[in-house]
């Protein structure tokens, strides 16, 4: 799917992580100092953010937005819609984005959506909110994603444990002039190498789904928890998205040294080098801020803004962004934003 939007204008973007981490040296013990290292060296990742006992996504993401609006002087009445992406609900019911428009305090007649996306999750919240304003039924709406995905991993298996933090982002969008291009994929014959086999209708946890189960290079998990394919999602990345970016860069007359930021969704450093390469672009225009996070889903090309907010405003990097995020689904989406002029705030933690 391709879209082009003139309405839709960034205002404002915002994110939390917990105070709670994990240092990966910590799990030596566990793992071996040598494995622990190796992972390390190759993911770029040396810390993980985990969210405390009874800690919500949905608590990181009001944490977020409490701090976006109170800098940008925005009342919450005034926001008509609010989109949640996550793939850890508060509930199986309600939507959380229903709660979140109460304990938020926006009004009864504001539109709520959740998305039931992981990685690329943040475009396809943007391209949601970016309708309903095009389309004229809204003046502002909120992009709450992110995920507490460290309770979804298995402390048994390290292939996932040591790359998966928690994180939560907020995104403002409203009315105004902009230009920004978006093409979104998908592809569900690949559901197979990302996901939690048990859990819904289709399997039902039981006694059976929480037995452990030892697999490659002695890893443990259960059918509730993540399995991941490592192999199989390199290989999804690195076939779908240099050919998606070019194809967005044709829909945009952008010439790809033109772009200041390509935002993309910080999976671990090891795919985002290989990208970058593959790709042939500057090894600054893709800015990698994992290290001391951890791939926190939805919320990590937001995230990642945020920490590299400051470089990358002065270097007059923000005026062209493209943003990819690619995972769980499979699905993967990218867009083409101005943030010049959007306040992007410093994360804090919650």
């Amino acid at each position: 799917m391709k879209s082009k939007f003139t309405k839709p204008l960034i205002k404002g973007i915002a994110t939390a992580i917990p105070k709670n981490f994990i240092e990966l040296t910590s799990l030596s013990s566990m793992y071996g100092t040598e494995e622990v290292k190796k992972i390390i060296a190759s993911t770029g990742i040396e810390q993980v953010r985990v969210a405390k006992e009874g800690q919500c996504t949905s608590d990181l993401c009001v944490a977020a937005v409490e701090d976006l609006l109170v800098k940008l002087e925005v009342d919450p009445s005034t926001i008509d819609g609010i989109v949640f992406v996550s793939q850890s609900p508060d509930y199986k019911m309600p939507a959380t984005s229903v709660l979140l428009q109460h304990r938020l305090g926006l009004p009864t007649t504001a539109v709520a959506f959740d998305i039931n996306y992981g990685c690329s999750g943040f475009v396809y919240g943007l391209y949601q909110a970016s309708m309903l304003i095009e389309a004229g039924g809204c003046e502002r709406v909120l992009v709450c994603a992110g995920d507490t995905s460290t309770r979804m991993v298995h402390p048994g298996d390290r292939s996932v444990r040591m790359v998966f933090g928690d994180g939560g982002s907020a995104t403002l969008i409203e009315k105004g002039e902009s230009t920004s291009h978006y093409i979104l994929k998908t592809d569900g014959s690949g559901a197979e190498h990302l996901i939690i086999p048990a859990g819904g209708s289709r399997k039902p946890i039981s006694e059976v789904t929480s037995l452990p189960i030892e697999v490659e290079d002695g890893n443990i998990r259960n059918a509730e928890t993540l399995r991941m394919n490592g192999m199989e999602i390199m290989s999804f990345v690195l076939r779908e998205i240099p050919p998606m970016i070019d194809e967005l860069l044709h829909e945009t007359g952008w010439k790809k040294e033109e772009v200041g930021t390509y935002a993309l969704h910080q999976a671990n450093k090891f795919m985002l080098d290989y990208l970058r390469k593959k790709m042939k672009l500057q090894k600054n225009s893709v800015p990698i801020a994992v290290s001391n996070v951890g791939n926190t889903g939805p919320a990590s090309i937001p995230l990642m803004l945020s920490i590299k907010q400051q470089e990358l405003n002065e270097n007059g990097q923000l005026q062209k962004v493209i943003c990819c995020g690619f995972g769980v689904g499979l699905s993967w989406a990218s867009c083409s934003l101005d943030l010049s002029s959007t306040l992007i705030l410093d994360p804090i933690e919650a």
